[in-house]
């Protein structure tokens, strides 16, 4: 069973010899899941992809497809403008994550002042400028340094769309402490335009923007395929990934590199609705990833906690043997395995797993024409004195440490 999950994996992840219309599925889940707007939690791009996971599911004639709903809060953007001089037609600016409660909310007059242009926030660009009051112009990959000018006096800053970006510009636009000072984004064509006009003088704006935390509710998914075999249907196994996605900005988050985990959920239900498994595989896509991984949270406490307290509440309980969840990107062809755990006492434990997976990794790499010793990964057994680390330098939160936190075997 284990070796025909990884040959799944291997084919979506690292196989060339994909069939065209597998690939062309794939493609296509992607592109239709980030055609949705924001799939942020608690947006309504977020509930169309729930919608699609499901219907997917079903239609592969899945006897057993739950959909469960959780409530979560999230900061909804209910839209900004910017008016600049006596121009009739504002731009559109949208919100950035709240610093920690506070979101980038003005009051409902919205806020009148100059506008400057600061550059990528250094010093000796703000040198000589008055800040106090002012919305700042900012270029996005300027890491932390909007902090400069909010500490002179700024009262907002507008940052610029960037051609390209990371993901830790994006965590260093907002802070875990309070700050009232709104930050907003605008599209790169709009801001150089006015970028080129505050060059020439600064220029009167009017500015507004609202973003508020609301209740919402989320939903995960779920499927059961029967094991055929009597003597193990019962070792149950629980593979996971998240159908929602993650920005900055609220507002806009498409997030189709996000897709890539759920396309291949979605492809390895219809690979063992093919070839029906020897023991029981329950297959979740959850929501509410982004936000402290809530939905997986909402998963195990209704049906894969093992403590008598939760046992109460459980609704069906999954009593998974392994769970393993799905975090892919398509930025490389390889492979990872993970444990989730820098313990090294745990680490022991998982380490029959890292040479059972590398040597079906080189099995397979050698049917598919892949060079076998890049075909996987073994972040559970350093190899060469290179960890987990080595590869994923910033770490990820995985769902599996959730899993594991709970009692479960997690890959």
């Amino acid at each position: 069973m284990i070796r025909q999950i990884f040959y799944s994996f291997g084919m979506l992840v690292i196989g060339v010899h994909f069939a065209s219309a597998e690939v062309s599925t794939l493609r296509q889940t992607v592109e239709t899941l980030s055609s949705y707007g924001s799939r942020l939690s608690g947006y309504p791009g977020a509930e169309a992809a729930a919608d699609y996971v499901e219907n997917r599911l079903r239609s592969m004639g899945i006897e057993s497809v739950v959909r469960e709903p959780f409530e979560i809060t999230v900061p909804i953007d209910k839209g900004g403008e910017l008016y600049v001089g006596e121009d009739a037609e504002p731009f559109t600016i949208y919100g950035l994550w709240p610093n920690l409660v506070r979101t980038p909310t003005l009051p409902p007059e919205g806020y009148r002042g100059e506008m400057i242009y600061g550059g990528g926030g250094d010093w000796n660009e703000l040198n000589g400028l008055e800040l106090e009051g002012r919305v700042v112009l900012m270029e996005f990959n300027s890491w932390h340094r909007w902090l400069q000018p909010a500490s002179l006096g700024a009262r907002a800053i507008v940052f610029i769309e960037p051609e390209e970006t990371t993901g830790e510009q994006g965590t260093a636009k907002y802070t875990t402490a309070p700050l009232d000072i709104p930050r907003y984004w605008i599209d790169r064509e709009s801001g150089l335009r006015l970028k080129d006009r505050l060059l020439k003088s600064p220029s009167s704006v009017l500015i507004k923007g609202r973003m508020d935390w609301e209740r919402k509710t989320a939903w995960n998914i779920w499927a059961k395929i029967p094991g055929t075999d009597p003597k193990y249907a019962d070792e149950n196994i629980l593979i996971e990934s998240y159908y929602d996605g993650m920005s900055v900005v609220p507002a806009l988050a498409p997030a189709a590199e996000m897709a890539s985990s759920v396309a291949a959920l979605l492809e390895l239900a219809e690979h063992l609705v093919r070839n029906p498994p020897m023991r029981t595989v329950y297959l979740a896509a959850t929501g509410a990833h982004f936000q402290a991984q809530q939905g997986l949270v909402d998963l195990i406490d209704r049906h894969a906690r093992t403590h008598p307290y939760y046992a109460e509440r459980m609704t069906k309980p999954f009593n998974p043997k392994l769970f393993i969840c799905l975090d892919l990107t398509s930025q490389s062809d390889q492979l990872g395995l993970w444990n989730n755990t820098f313990s090294y006492d745990l680490k022991r434990f998982f380490v029959p797993f890292g040479r059972r997976f590398t040597t079906y990794a080189e099995e397979e790499a050698l049917l598919l024409g892949q060079n076998q010793e890049r075909a996987l990964v073994n972040g559970i057994s350093p190899i060469r004195g290179m960890d987990w680390s080595t590869f994923v330098p910033g770490g990820i939160s995985a769902s599996g440490m959730q899993t594991l936190a709970a009692g479960i075997v997690s890959l």
